[in-house]
């Protein structure tokens, strides 16, 4: 598949869908413009570092969020298992 970033035309292979490829390389074509934008003067090598930069602290972001709601969901998946657990005990019939 041939994508467009600034421009140039890359053939990419990979186990993604064409879309994903296509939106992977839209979003590293908008980064790279806005770093265009920002700092013109630069080449185009520190700008291709600087995108890579923010597009992997953008995932690693997205990681910790994700550990955080995990960890959210498990606590409250057990505390909802504690709940259900003590109810089901208050209807069993006692001896």
């Amino acid at each position: 598949m041939i994508v467009e970033i600034l421009g140039h035309a890359f053939t990419l292979k990979g186990t993604m869908s064409s879309e994903s490829l296509q939106a992977v390389a839209r979003e590293v074509d908008a980064h790279l413009r806005e770093l265009q934008r920002a700092f013109p003067a630069r080449p185009l090598s520190d700008l291709a570092i600087l995108a890579a930069l923010n597009l992997a602290y953008e995932c690693l972001e997205s990681k910790e969020d994700h550990q955080l709601l995990q960890t959210e969901i498990e606590t409250r998946s057990k505390q909802l298992i504690q709940i259900l657990e003590a109810s089901d005990s208050a209807f069993l019939p006692g001896p």
